[in-house]
């Protein structure tokens, strides 16, 4: 008995060492301090599965096994997979792969940087994103999400549910939540893009990852090439002769009473050229019309909804 008192009140009986690994979102020091362990801790009087209820008692640790070797005492923590963060009503929040979001106090803050920014969802499309994340997560772990940026609704004239997914190293990527999965592949990619700044679209249905050109992708690039080009129209229109400034006019006068006409007229335009950038739809700039021979619709590029509008 007298041994046994010097030795739990000798150095020999407290921890020497503390290590943890596995965890991202807290620090270690966090979890020392939830566990309750310091290097005065002696393990004779705190159980192990004492400390590891502790730990798992943090929102995004999902498990957490302690044990000991020799006078180190060692914590492996499983966090929860993350898929990125968003704000509502000037509060953050985590989205993890399963369960409801878990709001991230003051003091956390500075961790949002390990997950992507999720912005302009509503509840039900975030439900829809975390959905897939969960049905993939075979191939959409922690590697893949560590890559991504930011994640947000992109709106195209044949998909309102598109994404817009920028990459950590400036990439950007359009896809449909379908087509989500396809992002396991990314890496794969990378070798092929020699590192420049690209836009990539996902196909599941041709199973293909296209490289597109990223200006059809960004509004405002429009608006400046429509500038451009109405710049340079005006400069030639000066130095034109009288029978380019009649057919220019002519031009005009087609596109102002195509607004009126019935939509066979459109099809008398002789200017339809395929457009890639507009996913194959065809385009006349006498009428400034684009047409999807797919379904025989006719679309009208909107600057202010940045968007497609249906021509009737």
């Amino acid at each position: 008995m007298s041994s046994f008192f010097v030795y739990f009140f000798s150095e020999d009986s407290r921890i020497k060492a503390l290590v943890c690994t596995g965890n991202t979102f807290y620090s270690d020091a966090e979890l020392y301090q939830t566990a309750k362990i310091s290097t005065q801790t002696r393990p004779l009087l705190t159980p192990k599965f004492v400390l590891e209820d502790r730990l798992e008692n943090l929102p995004l640790v999902q498990s957490a096994s302690v044990y000991q070797e020799g006078k180190i005492l060692k914590i492996e923590i499983t966090e929860q997979t993350v898929i990125g963060y968003y704000v509502s009503e000037n509060k953050n929040y985590a989205l993890p792969l399963e369960g409801d979001p878990i709001e991230i106090t003051e003091d956390h803050l500075e961790n949002i940087v390990h997950f992507p920014l999720i912005a302009g969802f509503t509840k039900k499309q975030r439900q829809n994103l975390q959905k897939q994340f969960q049905e993939h997560q075979d191939v959409l772990g922690k590697e893949i999400i560590e890559k991504i940026a930011e994640i947000v609704p992109y709106e195209s004239s044949y998909d309102a549910n598109m994404l817009q997914i920028t990459m950590q190293d400036g990439n950007k990527i359009y896809t449909s939540l379908d087509s989500l999965y396809m992002l396991s592949n990314y890496t794969s990619l990378l070798s092929s893009l020699q590192g420049e700044n690209a836009c990539l679209f996902l196909d599941s249905e041709n199973s293909a990852i296209e490289k597109v050109n990223c200006d059809s992708f960004d509004p405002s690039k429009k608006e400046e090439d429509k500038k451009e080009q109405e710049s340079e129209e005006n400069s030639e229109g000066e130095e034109a002769s009288e029978e380019t400034a009649t057919t220019d006019e002519s031009l005009e006068e087609d596109a102002s009473a195509a607004e009126e006409q019935p939509e066979d007229y459109y099809s008398t335009a002789t200017d339809w050229v395929v457009d890639d950038s507009a996913f194959g739809m065809q385009y006349s700039a006498a009428l400034d019309l684009y047409y999807d021979p797919g379904t025989s619709t006719y679309y009208r590029w909107n600057e202010t909804t940045l968007s497609f509008d249906v021509v009737n």
